[in-house]
This record gives structure tokens, sequence and C-alpha cells, in this order.
């Protein structure tokens, strides 16, 4: 092994891939420590056989294991399963629950009555995750929760938040939009909270009350959601938001406060005027966290009326309309990573109404990805104009960027639009025509051009197609035409 201070060792193997780190983990001490700590660090609860569950929890007692458990993932379901396994040869027996944190009216539930669910095998779980003391990720995963899981996963999560609430740094939820409101709700003492990542599905009657029907109010979830992320306002940095629900989330942006240490923002939501019907919330929020440095907005197709339509939709303001009163003196000037996503989701524009206006309104961006796969130029000019010289704006260094096709009226457009860029980060599925790799008409084609105005100095190349990266000299074909190229 080459001389090296142990602290360029440990920066190295920060970016060794686990499947590698764990071959050298017999080489020396130091990797046998780093591959055990990664073996270790996530500990996902997804099992239902009662036995097995057990197990593997009294093996993360170990002193030498415990304390390597870093992040938490609990499948609520799994366990009810496994608790319902376990309670088959006891039916109809009291068993009242003995674990401290267990919310004090199923703890007299409990006491009273018979319940399907083995507690005993709970109260033994949440004893055995006491042990983990140095969780600092927790995770639910519950995307599919049934009316009967309620009475028992609700009160089962409520009683493990407060053994990992004071030293969690990272939340993560998957859930159904009700049952994370019901959990989150009564929540405090999350002090150090960094991170938190909210994705919601909905139920039927939930959708029903958003039309104006009968069902459960989804305004009462957002505000108990809101409140919820404002009480971890002063250390968030990170929030993401994710939903592809047909509601209306004017009141969760109404009820949203600042956040004054929030550096990254991620809302995957659907965002038009059917799904926001008051934009004030949504603008508001914008402008006050205009200091984000990563922003990823990639709103989400729900329905017909998350369509760019040109008319306005009956009883709603039109969409130019919505859309000024939204994105009114919202400018992003500290954005080192802009993110904008394409929707990848049947029946709607590739381009959603408000991608481009958050285009507009960020200023020098560092790095720009977009997410999904470009198959028409004009979704690509469409997205990129806003960062046009000619238009007032400014090139992005860095373009992280998918396309179908590889072709010189790709480069054309890229030369065209954003003569500052200086790195193009560039997946490819076809090469000059959809459906082949034809190096050999695309060589000739780019000899023809010679990009003298464009910086771009920097270029890796990457095909979607397995195996097809080494047909063709691709980087020697550019040389030529980009004067800058390293």
């Amino acid at each position: 092994m080459v001389e090296l201070p142990t602290e360029l060792w440990l920066r190295i193997i920060h970016f060794v891939p686990d499947e590698h780190l764990f071959r050298l983990a017999s080489v020396d001490r130091l990797f046998l420590d780093q591959a055990t700590d990664r073996r270790y660090r996530h500990f996902i609860i997804d099992d239902d056989r009662p036995q097995i569950l057990l197990g593997k929890l009294a093996k993360h007692q170990d002193s030498s294991i415990a304390g390597r458990v870093r992040s938490l993932t609990i499948h609520p379901m799994a366990i009810r399963s496994a608790c319902l396994r376990s309670g088959k040869g006891v039916k109809n027996r009291v068993r009242p629950a003995k674990n401290q944190y267990w919310p004090n009216d199923f703890r007299y539930r409990t006491a009273k009555y018979p319940i399907e669910e083995d507690v005993g095998l709970a109260d033994k779980i949440l004893d055995l995750l006491a042990n983990l003391s140095n969780i600092d990720e927790f995770a639910v995963e519950w995307d599919q929760g049934v009316a009967d899981e309620l009475p028992f996963c609700l009160p089962l999560l409520n009683a493990i938040w407060p053994i990992f609430h004071n030293n969690l740094r990272v939340i993560k939820l998957d859930m159904i939009l009700r049952h994370m409101a019901a959990m989150v709700s009564p929540l405090t003492g999350l002090d150090r909270v960094q991170e938190v990542s909210l994705h919601f599905t909905t139920t039927d009657d939930t959708r029903l009350a958003s039309l104006g029907g009968t069902g459960y109010d989804p305004k009462d979830a957002f505000s108990q959601l809101s409140a919820f992320l404002n009480r971890l306002s002063p250390s968030l940095k990170a929030m993401t938001i994710s939903s592809s629900g047909h509601l209306d989330f004017s009141s969760l942006y109404n009820n949203l406060t600042y956040f004054p240490r929030l550096i990254s923002l991620s809302i995957l939501l659907p965002c038009d005027p059917r799904h926001v019907v008051d934009p004030k919330g949504l603008g508001r929020f914008l402008r006050v966290h205009n200091r984000v440095e990563r922003l990823n907005f990639t709103p989400k197709h729900c329905c017909c009326q998350s369509k760019q339509d040109p008319g306005a939709t009956p009883g709603h303001i039109s969409p130019e309309d919505w859309l000024s009163r939204v994105f009114e003196n919202v400018i992003f000037s500290n954005l080192h990573s802009l993110e904008l996503g394409l929707n990848v989701c049947a029946g709607g524009k590739r381009v959603m109404l408000a991608v481009p206006r958050v285009a507009g309104a960020a200023k020098n961006v560092k790095c720009l990805i977009i997410t999904g796969c470009i198959i028409a130029l004009e979704d690509l000019r469409l997205l990129l104009e806003p960062f046009s010289p000619a238009v007032g704006g400014t090139s992005p260094r860095t373009l992280v960027l998918e396309v179908r096709v590889l072709d010189v009226a790709l480069l054309d457009l890229l030369a065209d639009l954003l003569p500052g860029l200086e790195m193009l980060h560039l997946t490819y599925r076809w090469l000059n025509c959809f459906d082949c790799i034809n190096a050999a008409e695309f060589t000739e084609q780019l000899r023809s051009r010679v990009y003298e105005q464009w910086k771009l100095s920097q270029l890796v190349l990457c095909c979607s197609r397995k195996y097809d990266d080494d047909q063709w000299p691709s980087r020697l074909a550019f040389a030529p035409s980009l004067p800058n190229l390293h």
C-alpha cells in the first residue's frame, strides 16, 4: 500500500464503491473498519417473520455493531404482519402494552381489550431499538397503508419517535397524506433536523374532498404538515416535498413560514392553476427563499388540468395570470445547482407550465441539470432560452443533459443558446438519427462545423445503450469543431 496520511486514505475511501471496498477489507485494518461501517450503517426493518425479525435486531445489539448503525428504515406494515403472525396462537387475550413510549390511548386500549397483534413482540422490538443510540437518519415507508393497519401502526410509529428524536438530522417519510399528518402532528424536540423529505400519496376519500365532495379534507393534513415543518425551521437546511396527488396544495404553501438556514429546496408537486388555486402562498414561499443554493423544480403531471392550456380553466384564473402572480419578483440569484424536471407521465406536455418561468427566475446558475430525456429540440429550446445572453440571461458553466438523438442540430442549438457553457455532460441513446448509431455520417456532418464562439472546454459523453460507448471515437470527432476543448 502506498504510504499516505490516514486522513487522505479516508477521503479516498469515501469514493470507493461498496463492492470494491469490501474486497479491500482483508488488505488493511483501515479498510476493514470502513467496510464494516458501511455494512451496518443502514438498518432496514422490513421482514414480517417474527423470529427472523427478532434475530436481526438481536444481532444489532452487539456493541461493535450497534454503534455503527446510523440510519433506520421502518416498514410498519411488515412489523404489524410479524405481530399478527406471532399473535395467532393467543387470540382474545388481553396483553397490555408495557413500553414507556406507547401513546396513552393505545396503552389504555390494550389493557382493557384484546387486539389481534402481539403487543409483547412489539414491546421487544421497541426495547431492542432503544439500544441503537447513534441513529441520526430515520425513514418510514408506508405508502399503501389501509384502514385496518392504522390502529396499530400509527401508535407504533409514535412510540418509535421518542427513542431517536434527540439525535435525528435526517427524516424521510413516504406515506399516505392523512397518515403522515396524523403521525407528525404531535412530534416535538426535533431540534437538530437538517434534512427532511416528504413524499405523500392520497386515498379516494381525500381526492373526493379535494374536488368538493365529502371525505377527508386535505386542508387539515396540510395544516398539520406545515406546522410540523415550521417547527423544524431553526435548523432545517434541505427540504423535499413530493406528491402526484390530485389536490389543491394552496393551503400547504400558505401556512409555511420562513426557513432561515434553507439552502436546498426540491418541489416535486403538481404546479398549475388547478392544483395551486391560490398562488399567493407559493409566490411568497419562493420569494422569501430566493437565496437557496440548490433548487430542484420538477412539477408533476396529475391530470388533463395540469396541461399548458392556452385558455382559462373554468372557475380559475388564466395560466398566464397565474404564472405572473406566482413568479412576481421571484429571482434566484444564489443558485449553485438548478435541476429542472421533464414530465415523464403520459398525457401531459414534456415541459410543464411553470418550468420555463423558474428557468427565467434563475440568475448566474453554475450547474444546470435537466432530468428526463429530451426528445424534441423545441422542448430543449423552451428550457434553455431563458439562459441565453440574447434575452439577457447568463449561460450556466455546466449542463447535464440526456437526449434521445445526438446530432449536429443539437450542438448548433446548444452553441447558439449557451455560448458561455464550459462543461457538457451529455447522455444520448442514438447517434445522428433515431434508432441507429450512424457514426460515419455524424462525423462527416461535424467536420463542417466550427464553434469558435463556444467556450466549451470539457465534454463527457455517455451512451444509454449498453456497450455502445466504444463503437466510435466520439471525443476525437469533436476536437476539430471545438477549439477550446481540452
